[in-house]
C-alpha cells in the first residue's frame, strides 16, 4: 500500500481510537501489500515506515499532536536500530506494539514490536526528541503541560547499548568519510 495512504488511514483512525497515556501500550492491525514486498517477502523499508505508523499513532492517541501544532513543535527521528527475524509475505496480516520506554532531557526512547501469531518478526528502538526550529524541548515540559500522568522508570541497559552502538557508528562514519 502506498506509503501516503497507509499514514493518512492511521491518522484518520488514530482519531477515533481510545485516548491513551504515553507509557501505555499501542496496537495496530496491517497486512502485507504488493508495494511491500520485494520479490516475496516484505523489505526492511516497509517495515520501518510500519514503524513510523506506530509513532503516529501513538502521537495523535495521546494529544500531543494537537499541542505540537498549536505550539509549532515537531517530533523528528534522530536514530532507529532494527532487527528482523523473520519474513512476512505478501498479504499476511501482522500487528505492530508500540511502547514509550524511556526519556530523558533530549531524547524519547520508542519500542516496537511486529507480531505475528505471538511470534516476534522484527524489534526497533526508535530515537526521538521534541524541537521548536532548532531548539530541543525538554520532554518534562511536554508532560507538565499536557498533564500526563507518567513518571520516568529507570533507564534500560538496551538504551545504554544503542547509545554505545549509536556512538561507535559515528566515530566510525567520521573516521571514514571526513573529508
Amino acid at each position: 500500500m502506498n506509503r501516503w495512504v497507509r499514514t493518512l488511514i492511521t491518522f484518520i483512525r488514530a482519531q477515533f481510537r481510545k485516548k491513551i497515556n504515553p507509557d501505555e501500550e499501542t496496537s495496530l492491525n496491517f497486512r502485507v501489500w504488493i508495494t511491500d514486498v520485494d520479490l516475496s517477502i516484505m523489505n526492511n523499508a516497509a517495515l520501518l515506515m510500519i514503524t513510523e505508523m506506530g509513532r503516529v499513532d501513538l502521537i495523535i492517541r495521546t494529544g500531543f499532536l494537537k499541542h505540537a501544532w498549536k505550539n509549532r513543535l515537531y517530533f523528528p527521528l534522530a536514530s532507529i536500530s532494527a532487527q528482523f527475524r523473520r519474513p512476512l509475505k505478501r498479504f499476511q496480516k501482522f500487528q505492530l506494539k508500540t511502547q514509550l520506554i524511556y526519556w530523558d532531557e533530549k531524547w524519547i526512547y520508542i519500542s516496537h514490536r511486529v507480531v505475528r501469531y505471538g511470534k516476534t518478526i522484527a524489534v526497533a528502538l526508535a530515537k526521538c526528541t521534541v524541537k521548536k526550529r532548532t531548539e530541543v524541548i525538554p520532554f518534562r515540559k511536554i508532560i507538565h503541560e499536557l498533564n500526563w500522568q507518567m513518571k520516568n522508570k529507570n533507564r534500560p541497559e538496551m538504551i545504554d547499548r544503542f547509545e554505545r552502538g549509536e556512538s561507535l557508528f559515528i566515530e566510525d562514519c567520521k573516521a571514514r568519510f571526513s573529508e
